[in-house]
């Protein structure tokens, strides 16, 4: 009985939905939905959590042609921003535990990603001034993350599991430093795929602030900065461009001047 009503309240969440969308808000946008059938100009991508709590286009008030979007798991409320500039690049991270696939990966195998393909088709094909991961904490995946940590090497029949034990290898060895400090104040040196100057160190919650899952957490976002540097196409747009960071733990700020991360607030879900 319980889960026969749990079927009908999500099927009417969604045709009910559609139903008030066509009534209400579709006639509004219909002259917006002309202008971007004529040749959309997209500003940037957003790449965000599967996570039901994060509402992107809600979040961000994008309108219809403005952002590419995509959503896999693993995300939590990061907000990382890459803005390509003409002159110069800046990275922004308000992220705390998206995965984006090293390019290495795809290199020498046959399957490729959804995150790398559209990597390409907005940073490379369509030229987007910006990348932006956007999700949120308490990331459940995250937190699977954590619990297998010391499984990182056996194989998996779960999917996630396997996802995880693909793509965050770099982000568990990193924090198994962390972890072995025991006072988890060692400082972690994150090293550039490309180039040894944009090597960086930092501190991981030095104030023991967060849970261990949370400190895995932004662990993962300072290694994704790696992760996108490794992507030719997305190299060769920055080439001879500085490089200006700021890594932000959703809304805690990595600064490389003090070499970790600051907090500027803390936005918690009930």
């Amino acid at each position: 009985m319980a889960a026969a009503y749990a079927i009908r309240k999500g099927i009417n969440r969604v045709l009910d939905g559609i139903m008030q969308y066509r009534h209400t808000l579709r006639p509004s946008l219909l002259e917006e939905f002309k202008k971007v059938a004529l040749g959309p100009s997209s500003e940037g991508l957003l790449l965000t959590c599967v996570d039901s709590r994060v509402v992107a286009s809600r979040l961000t008030q994008a309108a219809s042609g403005q952002l590419f979007i995509v959503r896999n798991s693993g995300i939590r409320l990061f907000f990382t921003l890459i803005l390509l500039i003409e002159n110069e690049y800046w990275f922004f991270f308000f992220v705390e535990g998206n995965l984006v696939p090293l390019y290495d990966y795809f290199k020498n195998n046959s399957i490729v990603g959804g995150e790398s393909a559209v990597l390409e088709l907005t940073c490379s094909r369509n030229n987007v001034p910006l990348i932006a991961i956007f999700d949120h904490l308490d990331c459940k995946t995250m937190n699977l993350l954590y619990r297998i940590r010391n499984e990182i090497s056996i194989p998996s029949k779960s999917p996630l599991e396997q996802w995880l034990k693909t793509h965050a290898v770099r982000t568990v060895e990193q924090f198994k430093k962390l972890e072995s400090s025991g006072d988890y104040k060692r400082k972690l040196i994150f090293t550039s795929a490309q180039h040894y100057e944009d090597d960086f160190e930092a501190f991981i919650d030095s104030n023991n602030e967060f849970k261990h899952f949370d400190k895995l957490s932004q662990v993962n976002t300072l290694e994704q900065l790696r992760h996108f540097l490794s992507y030719p196409f997305l190299r060769e747009r920055l080439k001879g461009a500085p490089l200006r960071n700021q890594l932000c733990y959703f809304l805690i700020r990595f600064q490389r001047k003090f070499e970790r991360m600051l907090v500027l607030a803390r936005i918690d879900y009930g």
